[in-house]
């Protein structure tokens, strides 16, 4: 009953922060709201203990700032309205996860990827983890993860993991369907996807070229196997064959066709255009997965969308006591007042710029949600009072926000990470990424500075 309930719930706040946006009503954004506070104390306590933790840190810490603000129920209103679209992002990806795991075009990269011997195997596992990443999100992940699931060899489990936290986490530069890239676009006034996605896919790319280039240099062994044997040796079940690629393809295409033609042509959010397609986009998927007489069925699909929608309790609590937080700190600073700090001390944007990726990096890594640090960047240190270009100051949290997915242990990519390869998320994010976020880091903040005196985005 209780399963069915949640449902209900998270299926009112998609469905009415869809009407909100689209009808501008307020009562559609209340009841959202209401929905969101509904399904927490419904759900508390099945909540996972390392999300419930750092929630209920986040929530504390966003009561006790409101506290301090001359509207504390308006303040925290606010957080839990900024929180409704990644909600919202998270039950739209729902729906193209459950059919992305039964494609028998996306099974035949699997075990593509699992045939490669040692010395393409990395490359291979980085790349298709970013491009499933992108349309899939964690779903496309999980294709990957039985190279690396507990039992597997030591430096074989942290080489191929890096390789797919890093190659997933390289999307945030460019794809729409990634939680933070669509935030952060409808965070920073002004900006839409075709200005900074190109620029951002060609820095994607560059990322990968970097981890394979640090791995070669420092994670390979120094003595090559004596007979290189791929993991998978079994006859495949789903040849990859010219008509795979090309399907794969078309998925991708179709997929971010829709998406971007709906925020170009209709000037609708990504949150909102993703949750208008992701839905038809999974059922007329699943029929013709249906067709080849595998898969769930249109009513099988549905089916396991609607009962996972409760499995998304822990990140209800975590985006939203993350909101909850950035808005009351936000709220706490005067207007202007840090407009007024940069001017007296004449202090340059490059170096601000630099301050704030760098700033990004660390606060990930000691624990504080990304989201916090993009509604108190985008709030506070606008662009304006930064002096850059809005699509330059959105691009350099995209890039970031994966840097950041790197390096926290408390993510959702090192805590699945962590949950199947028997590793502390502790150590996928400090020991196994923050060697690499290091370097990446200083990288990405370099090129934004040159994008920066070059002026683009202007």
């Amino acid at each position: 009953m209780r399963d069915r309930v949640s449902t209900f719930l998270f299926l009112g706040i998609a469905v009415f922060t869809v009407m909100g946006e689209l009808t501008e009503i307020g009562w559609f954004r209340d009841t959202a709201v209401a929905s969101v506070l509904l399904l927490l104390i419904l759900e508390f306590t099945r909540i996972p203990l390392i999300q419930k933790s750092v929630g209920v840190v986040l929530i504390l810490g966003g009561l006790i700032t409101a506290a301090y603000t001359d509207d504390m129920l308006g303040t925290l209103y606010t957080g839990i309205v900024r929180a409704l679209p990644f909600l919202l992002l998270f039950a739209s990806v729902a729906w193209l996860q459950e059919p992305s795991s039964q494609s028998p075009s996306l099974l035949a990269v699997r075990e593509m990827v699992m045939r490669q011997g040692p010395g393409k195997r990395f490359a291979w596992v980085m790349v298709v983890a970013h491009f499933l990443g992108v349309a899939f999100n964690l779903a496309g992940l999980s294709l990957l993860t039985p190279m690396v699931s507990k039992g597997a060899a030591a430096r074989l489990q942290k080489r191929l993991s890096r390789a797919m936290i890093q190659g997933f986490a390289a999307g945030t530069c460019w794809s729409p369907l990634y939680v933070g890239t669509a935030v952060i676009i409808a965070s920073v006034p002004g900006v839409n996807w075709l200005e900074v996605g190109p620029t951002g896919f060609a820095i994607a790319m560059a990322m990968l070229v970097w981890s394979w280039i640090v791995d070669r240099l420092f994670s390979r062994p120094k003595q090559p196997q004596l007979v290189p044997t791929p993991i998978a040796l079994d006859p495949p079940d789903h040849p990859m064959t010219g008509l795979v690629w090309f399907k794969l393809a078309m998925i991708l295409i179709t997929l971010f066709g829709c998406i971007i033609g709906l925020v170009e042509g209709l000037g609708w959010s990504i949150p909102i255009a993703l949750a208008v397609t992701a839905p038809l986009y999974a059922m007329i998927w699943a029929f013709f997965i249906g067709r080849s007489g595998t898969g769930s069925g249109l009513l099988g699909t549905a089916r396991h969308v609607f009962r996972g929608l409760p499995g998304l309790r822990g990140e209800t609590i975590l985006f939203t006591g993350a909101n909850l937080l950035g808005v009351g700190v936000a709220a706490l600073i005067p207007d202007g007042s840090a407009g007024s700090v940069m001017a007296d001390w004449a202090i340059p944007s490059e170096i601000i710029l630099l301050a704030i990726m760098v700033g990004y990096a660390v606060a990930s890594a000691v624990g504080l949600h990304p989201v916090v640090t993009v509604v108190l960047v985008t709030t506070i240190l606008t662009p304006t009072v930064i002096g850059v270009p809005p699509a330059l100051l959105a691009l350099s949290l995209m890039v970031m926000w994966g840097q950041g997915t790197n390096v926290s242990p408390f993510s959702a990519t090192n805590l699945y990470m962590a949950r199947v390869t028997g590793q502390s998320a502790w150590v996928t994010a400090w020991r196994w990424n923050l060697p690499f976020v290091v370097s990446s880091t200083l990288l990405l903040a370099g090129t934004m500075i040159v994008l920066l005196d070059s002026g683009w985005g202007l």
